[in-house]
């Protein structure tokens, strides 16, 4: 999981940058590759929740995950925006980026739950 976190997180960073400088007709071209970078992350870390929590705190764990993620996932580009125009859409974009860094060490905190003894 780690190492795939670590190449989507860094193909999603490295996208946002490349964009900055472009015209917006090849920002259009690779927005859906930077999406599906973003997209990888997201499956991945769906995916590892089994491996990190333990069984009995299972449905717990998926229901905050997935409404931390449904409710960032719609307050982000009003919040974004809003800054955005503040303080300009590349100064937004490197911020941006720079949260998607954040990831990296995050992504090493994880630690697989360890599973119940079997009889």
């Amino acid at each position: 999981m780690i190492p795939t976190v670590y190449l989507t997180e860094g193909l999603t960073t490295a996208g946002i940058v490349a964009i900055l400088p472009l015209p917006l007709e090849a920002v259009l071209v690779l927005l859906p590759i930077i999406g599906v970078a973003l997209n990888g992350t997201s499956s991945v870390v769906y995916g590892s929740v089994p491996e990190l929590v333990e069984p009995a705190k299972r449905s717990r764990a998926f229901s905050i995950f997935y409404t931390g993620t449904i409710g960032s996932g719609a307050a982000s580009p009003a919040i974004y925006g809003w800054i955005g125009d503040d303080i300009g859409l590349p100064t937004m974009l490197s911020i941006v980026a720079g949260l998607c860094l954040i990831t990296l060490p995050l992504a090493m905190l994880l630690k697989p739950a360890l599973e119940p003894a079997r009889k």
